[in-house]
Parts: C-alpha cells; sequence; structure tokens
C-alpha cells in the first residue's frame, strides 16, 4: 500500500474505535441512569480487533477500552518514535537528574516543599523521551513519612502528557531495536501468557493486531520468536511499584 491508502486505512479504523467507544460511553451512561450492570464495549467491525476482545486479560470493561485506546495510539504514532525517543533520552535523563540534585539541595536548606516539587517536575520529566508535558498546576499534599508519625506536606506537580514515542519503552534485551518488536511486545500484554493461547491462533491474531498498527514484520512466526527470546532474558520481578506498561505510561501524568 502506498503511503496515502496507509493513512487511510488507520483513520478508518480510528473512526470504528471511536464509534464503538462513543455508543459504550453513551450506553454506559443510560445503564447507570437505570441503575443497571455497566456495558462492556461491542465489536468495532474491524475483524481481528473484535477476534481479539474476547481474550484479553482483566475486566472486560476496563481491558477493553484500555485495549482501543493503546490500539488508537498505535495508530497515530509516527514510524520514527525509536529515532525520537532516541535523540531525547541523554537530553532528559540529563535534565532530571539535574532536577533531583536541585531537589536535595533545596531539602538540605530547609527549604522541603520547593524540593518535593523539584522532585515532582522530575518524575513528569522521566516521562517527557516518550512525549511532551504540559503543567497544569501545582497542589499540596500531605503524607505520613514512612516508619514514623510524622506527617509531612507537599507540593507537586499536576501536568498533562501528550505521547508521541511509546514505543521506545518497550526495547528488548537482546538484537537490535526494532519498533515492529515493540508494537508486539506492548500487544502481548494484554492477552493470557499461556501456551495454549499462543499455539491456538494467538500467534496469528497479535501478528494481525500488530500488522493493522504499521508492523510489517510481525509475521505469526516473528511475534513467536519474540516472545520466546523475551522469555529467554526475562528477568526476575522486581518489587518496584513504578508501571511501565502501556496503560501505566498512557495515563501516569494525568494526576
Amino acid at each position: 500500500m502506498n503511503t496515502e491508502t496507509i493513512i487511510k486505512t488507520k483513520a478508518a479504523i480510528i473512526a470504528a474505535i471511536d464509534e464503538a467507544v462513543g455508543a459504550w460511553v453513551v450506553h454506559s451512561v443510560n445503564a447507570a441512569r437505570r441503575q443497571q450492570e455497566p456495558p462492556i464495549i461491542g465489536n468495532v467491525g474491524i475483524p481481528a480487533i473484535d477476534k481479539a476482545l474476547p481474550f484479553l486479560e482483566g475486566d472486560a470493561r476496563n481491558a477493553r477500552n484500555d485495549f482501543l485506546s493503546v490500539l488508537k495510539y498505535f495508530l497515530r504514532e509516527s514510524p520514527e518514535a525509536l529515532e525520537i525517543r532516541k535523540r531525547r533520552k541523554v537530553l532528559v535523563e540529563k535534565a532530571a537528574s539535574r532536577i533531583r540534585a536541585a531537589a536535595a539541595l533545596l531539602e538540605n536548606a530547609d527549604n522541603a516543599p520547593l524540593a518535593t516539587l523539584l522532585c515532582s517536575i522530575a518524575e513528569q520529566a522521566d516521562n517527557a523521551q516518550y512525549g511532551c508535558i504540559y503543567p497544569r498546576n501545582i497542589y499540596t499534599e500531605s503524607k505520613a513519612v514512612d516508619g514514623t508519625s510524622e506527617i509531612r506536606h507537599g507540593v507537586f506537580l499536576r501536568a498533562h502528557f501528550v505521547p508521541d514515542a511509546l514505543t521506545g519503552n518497550f526495547n528488548g534485551k537482546r538484537g537490535s531495536i526494532s519498533r515492529d518488536a515493540n508494537i508486539v511486545r506492548a500487544l502481548i500484554q494484554f492477552f493470557p501468557n499461556e501456551q495454549g493461547f499462543f499455539t491456538n491462533g494467538g500467534y496469528a491474531l497479535i501478528s494481525k493486531l500488530a500488522a493493522l498498527c504499521g508492523a510489517s514484520k510481525a509475521t505469526p512466526v516473528y511475534v513467536r520468536s519474540i516472545i520466546e527470546q523475551d522469555r529467554r532474558t526475562a528477568e526476575p520481578a522486581s518489587k518496584a511499584i513504578r508501571d511501565n506498561s502501556i496503560i501505566g505510561l498512557l495515563s501516569k501524568p494525568k494526576i
């Protein structure tokens, strides 16, 4: 397909998703008024997407909305997303490090409110390699200091995040960096991590979804190779709370 056809195809898929989500919102409002069970999002009218919906992990209402939001994001993301993220990464890390250093100096100078504000800005800045952070306002919050009865007051930044390079967050541990592979990795998160699912059409299903999102290399064999490679190089689960899932990155800065 030429570029114009690809753009039109993606626009049609986005429109279909918007229509399905819009209908779901209306039905949800009506159900709430009647004190009825909230509905789930129905079929979109795109065969690969509709086939995927019943397999999504988690609560169906939230899972379908999250999944369709991610598909919409990928359909809009630039093919140069990895290059964009790579160009920003060093600059953003340097900026966040300096902001945290300034926060430490202010903490030592008995200016905890300014220190917490800068730490909040640094946390938001961490995600700036994946898009643009738009500050909205600052707010105060009181939190208990771990292990003590002390209540500490802090000042934090509330911001809005507009992503444009999220696929850069899904680089594998080995091999060359590929946007196609990263799209596959992001989509896999929504499905059962069970061999039965993959061998009974899961590889082919994820392949079709990835292709819709612009991953031209994503054949079923390619999808399987990415999954197996990541299993071999998987690190032990961390105790860290930070959410680096695709949905976490899409929504986290909207505090």
